[in-house]
């Protein structure tokens, strides 16, 4: 009986090497993603963001000032009138009931760090991800956010919560 090349890789795995591999969008998604602030109190920062997440919906599950840390989430409806009609479609058509998104679960990170370039600043970073069941119970998306307004609206949102906490408003 002979061994498997070790050096093969099969459909359904995944080489070590592309693992770690940048992506050509990878660049414009962290500018997507990061924001440079001229204020070197991390905690600040971190209280703001806080605030702006509760604000937004989102329930702090985890932070940890000493890395620059915060995880949050928040449960929403999923459902979209074009996959429902489109399931109705299919079942006057086929016969056939297929499932369709019921709720999801939103999740927020975000990393506070000192800037290397400027060391009068911070930068926040923060990735936008959900999770989305099906009326079966079942998973049906796990994706990365990527819609530019999203991450806008956050930074807006952060940058005045930043001028008002310096204004001591």
């Amino acid at each position: 009986m002979g061994q498997p090349d070790n050096g093969s890789v099969g459909k359904d795995e995944v080489n070590a090497a592309d693992v770690l591999k940048l992506e050509a969008e990878s660049m414009g998604q962290r500018q997507l993603q990061t924001r440079k602030y001229n204020i070197t109190s991390e905690d600040k920062i971190i209280n703001t963001c806080v605030n702006v997440l509760q604000d937004s919906g989102f329930n702090i599950e985890n932070t940890e000032l000493k890395l620059g840390t915060i995880l949050a989430s928040k449960q929403r409806e999923a459902v979209e009138s074009g996959q429902v009609a489109g399931a109705i479609i299919i079942a006057v058509i086929f016969g056939v009931a297929i499932p369709i998104d019921s709720n999801q679960t939103m999740y927020a990170s975000i990393v506070v760090s000192p800037s290397s370039s400027d060391k009068k600043s911070s930068l926040v970073r923060i990735t936008f991800s959900r999770l989305v069941w099906n009326d079966r119970g079942a998973l049906s998306k796990a994706e990365r956010l990527e819609d530019p307004e999203v991450y806008q609206t956050f930074f807006t949102k952060l940058s005045k919560g930043l001028f008002l906490e310096a204004q001591n408003i």
